[in-house]
């Protein structure tokens, strides 16, 4: 049965859920990405090193908890999944209100929190890719620029209210602005399409054709090598994203503004080449070189060179242009061509639990990666190994994807047929 996909140009519904879907991106990666703030905060209040387990736990749980999102998403829909993330974000972060421990607050914020955040994030682009079809990648890629406006805006937000209301004030109202992902929520309506009596017929599956559709997407090679390709560049990314302003300080001796000033050159690249790359993947059609595939495999190899560059050449002008194309290439990663290659591989229908697992493994990645840098700079006093073990392994997430980019997979006339027709694939 071909798959109707939404709403086209005209449909400017579609573009609320864009919108929406832009600003729980906002509001999630403002809690996650100000973590490393509340950290300094409660480091402070509590004085216990365990407290690092925050930041890392945070960030990993709202992948971690992608496939589960996934699954909610299939069972009940965008619109209570995402609900349900904010009602579970606003929980962990007024709980962590009354916390009395470090130990308290991992489980409140690191954990709750997460899991919430991780719920509220899956339903972004599995909306926008309903209500889209000739335009799918440009809205994937607004709506994940979001992101990035989001941790550049709340750190300064999270400081000052916790110089305003103090620490217990700012896990308060952090909760409160929290539930505004419910009110967006509940702008994921289904798209036109998604109302027709099929999709009701549809739903009346016995249990065992519901697995078999959700997850034969398991019996593609090229998506085992995304996997290995995600955890590649989580891991070489972290240490980068990790490690990147100990190195500037510490190592080159530059001030902390510097760093600070080359974390907001990562954010801005990370948001504007989001929608940069959306445009460009939905020009793909008449430049090749720009399908999504194309552009994963150029933004990590440029990624992985940088960063291979980086321990041996550091003028600040340099670091300026690393922060640049590290952002570019973490953008790959994040926006709208993952979910753009796996709409290629098994439609639309399927992106919820494919997109999530991607994610997940992804976060695998990114939690080992930083650590283990870490541990080989405890050893070696130097940044250098870490650095080029970074920009290796980006390097190998790139040419991994070699193989499937030359499939016919990732032709324009299976774009056509993958998108209009998913499930005779399926068949």
């Amino acid at each position: 049965m071909p798959e109707n996909n939404g709403c086209e140009a005209g449909c400017h519904y579609g573009w609320v859920v864009v919108l929406a879907a832009a600003l729980i991106r906002v509001l999630v990666y403002g809690v996650t990405h100000t973590s490393g703030v509340v950290y300094m905060v409660v480091l402070d209040i509590f004085k216990s090193r365990d407290t690092v387990w925050i930041t890392s736990l945070l960030s990993s749980v709202v992948f971690f908890v992608s496939p589960f999102a996934g699954i909610l998403i299939n069972r009940f829909g965008m619109r209570i999944t995402s609900v349900l993330g904010g009602v579970v974000c606003a929980i962990g972060l007024v709980l962590s209100h009354s916390a009395t421990s470090a130990t308290f607050l991992i489980v409140t914020y690191g954990l709750i929190t997460g899991i919430g955040c991780g719920l509220a994030y899956m339903p972004c682009s599995i909306a926008v890719s309903k209500h889209f079809k000739q335009r799918l990648n440009l809205a994937l890629g607004i709506a994940s620029a979001g992101g990035g406006i989001g941790s550049f805006i709340f750190p300064p937000i999270v400081e000052a209210l916790y110089e305003q209301y103090g620490w217990r004030g700012m896990f308060l109202i952090l909760g409160a602005i929290s539930l505004n992902i419910c009110v967006f929520g509940l702008l994921f309506r289904p798209a036109p399409s998604e109302n027709d009596g099929k999709v009701f017929i549809q739903k009346t599956n016995s249990n065992s054709d519901f697995l078999s559709n959700d997850w034969s997407f398991l019996k593609i090679g090229h998506f085992h090598m995304l996997q290995v390709n995600g955890f590649l560049f989580g891991f070489g990314s972290s240490i980068v994203y990790g490690h990147l302003g100990a190195f500037v300080c510490n190592h080159l001796g530059y001030s902390k503004s510097i760093s600070a000033y080359l974390y907001s050159g990562f954010g801005i690249s990370v948001t504007v080449c989001k929608i940069l790359q959306g445009f460009t993947a939905d020009c793909h059609r008449k430049l090749f070189i720009f399908r999504p595939i194309d552009q994963l495999i150029l933004y990590y190899l440029f990624g992985g060179v940088a960063t291979v560059i980086l321990p041996f050449f550091f003028p600040l002008p340099y670091l300026i242009v690393f922060s640049i194309v590290f952002g570019s290439s973490y953008a790959a990663a994040g926006g709208s061509l993952i979910p753009s290659i796996l709409i290629l591989l098994k439609g639309k229908d399927q992106l919820s639990l494919t997109y999530s697992i991607t994610l997940a493994i992804h976060a695998i990645g990114f939690l080992v990666g930083a650590p283990s840098a870490g541990w080989i700079y405890d050893q070696l006093q130097s940044y250098t190994v870490p650095f080029l073990l970074a920009g290796a392994a980006m390097i190998a997430s790139a040419l991994i994807m070699i193989l499937p980019q030359r499939s016919a997979a990732f032709t324009y006339t299976d774009y056509e047929i993958t998108v209009v027709d998913s499930k005779d694939e399926v068949s």
